[in-house]
């Protein structure tokens, strides 16, 4: 039973990752389309909102297999998670920006946000409702 929950739980962290790959494509592909619209500031605000779009539908159907119709509490807490991980890589990159080479400090970062997001989605945006665990 132990081992099955745990082969679920990779299976799970492994759609989290394939979405997340998904997301940065999304990214890049409107950043670049808006860039030359909005410049960068707004194209990556438009660019970071429509990848955080893409995240919150694949992650809450395909990732943690959720079924109900809209849930805004839900959004909130998502959009919230990923605010304040964008927040808290964006100062921890701030922070080792002088220590590390650019490019081992923001991969640093991105793994750090990507197991502190996957368990915050698991455990508070998308827990499961009593309903559905039955």
């Amino acid at each position: 039973m132990i081992e099955k929950a745990g082969r679920n739980e990779v299976k799970r962290f492994i759609r989290f990752g394939i979405v997340g790959v998904m997301n940065t494509v999304v990214d890049f592909i409107v950043f670049f389309l808006m860039h030359s619209f909005l410049g960068s500031i707004a194209g990556q605000i438009v660019s970071y909102a429509a990848g955080m779009l893409n995240s919150y539908f694949w992650n809450r159907r395909w990732t943690f297999g959720q079924k109900r119709t809209r849930d805004y509490v839900q959004m909130l807490r998502f959009t919230a998670v990923n605010a304040a991980i964008a927040a808290g890589t964006a100062l921890l990159l701030y922070l080792l920006e002088g220590h590390l080479p650019l490019v081992a400090a923001k991969l640093l970062v991105t793994a750090a946000g990507v197991f502190i997001n996957y368990f915050l989605s698991r455990a508070w945006v998308f827990r499961p409702h009593k309903i559905e665990d039955q």
